[in-house]
């Protein structure tokens, strides 16, 4: 929408033209009317919405029309005149013409020549604004660019000083530091409540952003290559105060909950003292959401707090014998309980390491799987690729154990005490060398008899089962740690390395390496 400013001294004018043109037709309001030139400067001085068409009589008390024009022209050059007059005199025109007026139009004022001439006016406004948001959009798209390489590491230093001085970035500060800003969209929000495309969350946030911290100082505020909001903090010395950026971060958490009903998860990185050294910020702050969960109430998390964080030496001891015994025994409330307690346990070390929380998470749900007949293992580990949370973890867990205890609640006649007693011991020594035989000397079973058992209420046969495990057990290392290959091969209880990549291959359908590659892609 546009705005209309029309200037006359005769009352009728003015009343007349608001009403005889529908201006909404053309995208048009009028903002305002005055009696007189020094009226109108008075008005467009004292409003701050800009006016884009003024409608002037020529020959006005105090001010004309041509003088309210030049005096117009001095302090904006973008608005469009059109001149009304009662008298056709040559040296008006020539003027008005010299000071780039749209129309000279004579009273009476012949209504389809305004109409046609606000239609004109109009359609040039509409062409320009095309324009502007085309040179704004690709200087949002320079911009983003530039600052995408510039937190990444890969823009050279002098462009970098010349790129930030065509699109006032400041690099004049003593001190640099990186937050990141992601949306929090799985398990604990309904993703279907939203109209939003993500990508339009994203830019919502970035607006929400943006306004937030416009009177915070130097803060550059972007969206990375990975949709993330980032916020690099710029200060100089006096100026440090990570309590006020605390604040400010907050703020922004809150607002981006009040406007759009989502939860985001910020981090911040390290404090850096150079703008080269600003990648270093940023490469720590979206790392915790790779090494860490989001505990619950979306605290920041600060890499310079968990360096600080003495965390419990004592390794926390969970008693995996008690869980096997609660599921065994059916008991669902119990064993729900036992793995809320758990996780709290962990909250009270300190612990918020992804892969921490992971092992135990894993632990548990490994436990309640291999008391299934055909348990699903890809049902343990494809969720965990989604999860940012410890309260999403929990809940992955919960939901787990569950659908294990209804599956026994349906078989617990059919499944003998033999069987559990061997699923149990596969749980217990799978890194050990285990065979029929192994079992079945504590059993004081003959092994044949034993394994036409298993293969008779487990559906498969005692190896087979056994290597499923084991598998799933080094994919689970192979997603959640850095040791290599043949060393996981060892601690799944496979002695020959090259044995173990064959049944892994042939399990789960790629190579380790393969596995490894496409869990660090998904997690990049």
């Amino acid at each position: 929408m546009h705005n209309i400013l029309i200037v006359d001294d005769e009352p009728l004018i003015l009343e007349g033209l608001r009403s005889v043109i529908e201006w909404e037709d053309y995208g048009l309001r009028i903002a305002g009317q005055a009696g007189n030139g020094e009226e109108a400067l008075e008005f467009l001085h004292s409003h701050n919405e800009a006016i884009d068409i003024l409608i002037t009589d020529i020959t006005m008390p105090k001010l004309t029309g041509l003088e309210l024009i030049q005096q117009i022209k001095s302090f904006d050059s973008e608005m469009r005149f059109i001149i009304l007059s009662g008298y056709e005199q040559f040296e008006y025109l020539k003027a008005g013409m010299s000071l780039g007026i749209e129309n000279y139009i004579l009273k009476p004022i012949n209504i389809k020549e305004l109409e046609s001439t606000i239609e004109q006016i109009v359609e040039v406004l509409n062409q320009e604004d095309v324009e502007q948001f085309h040179a704004k959009e690709d200087q949002q798209v320079l911009r983003n660019n530039i600052l995408n390489r510039w937190v990444t590491g890969n823009i050279d230093r002098q462009e970098l000083l010349h790129r930030s001085k065509v699109l006032n970035i400041s690099l004049d500060c003593s001190c640099f530091t990186v937050a990141a800003i992601r949306l929090i969209t799985e398990h604990e929000e309904d993703e279907s409540q939203h109209k939003l495309h993500p990508n339009q969350l994203m830019e919502e946030c970035y607006r929400i952003a943006v306004q937030s911290v416009a009177d915070r100082g130097t803060v550059i505020v972007f969206i990375d290559m990975e949709g993330d909001l980032v916020l690099i903090v710029a200060e100089s010395a006096e100026d440090e105060n990570k309590e006020a950026m605390y604040c400010m971060l907050e703020q922004v958490q809150c607002e981006i909950m009040h406007e759009l009903g989502k939860s985001v998860w910020i981090t911040i990185g390290s404090k850096e003292y150079t703008f080269q050294e600003v990648p270093q910020s940023y490469k720590k702050a979206k790392s915790l959401y790779v090494d860490h969960l989001m505990l619950p109430g979306y605290p920041i998390i600060d890499v310079d707090q968990l360096s600080k964080m003495v965390l419990h030496e004592e390794k926390l001891e969970i008693d995996y014998e008690a869980f096997t015994k609660l599921l065994l025994s059916g008991e669902r409330e119990a064993a729900n309980q036992f793995i809320a307690e758990t996780f709290q346990k962990l909250f009270g070390c300190g612990v918020i390491t992804r892969i921490d929380n992971y092992n135990v998470a894993i632990e548990l749900m490994l436990i309640a799987k291999n008391m299934e007949k055909n348990c699903n293992f890809s049902a343990v580990f494809n969720p965990l690729l989604r999860i940012h949370t410890i309260e999403q973890l929990l809940h992955h867990v919960q939901e787990s154990v569950n659908e294990t205890l209804d599956q026994l609640s349906l078989v617990s006649d059919e499944l003998s005490p033999n069987m559990r007693y061997m699923v149990d011991q596969v749980s217990k020594h799978y890194r050990e060398e285990l065979s029929l035989k192994t079992i079945s000397q504590r059993m004081n079973m003959h092994p044949t008899y034993l394994g036409q058992l298993f293969q008779k209420e487990m559906g498969r046969s005692f190896s087979d089962y056994v290597n499923q495990f084991r598998i799933e057990k080094a994919r689970q290392l192979l997603l959640q740690t850095t040791l290599l290959t043949n060393e996981i091969a060892a601690e799944v209880g496979y002695l020959d390395p090259a044995y173990f990549y064959r049944q892994f291959k042939k399990t789960v359908g790629i190579s380790p390496t393969e596995l490894r590659n496409m869990y660090k892609k998904e997690k990049a």
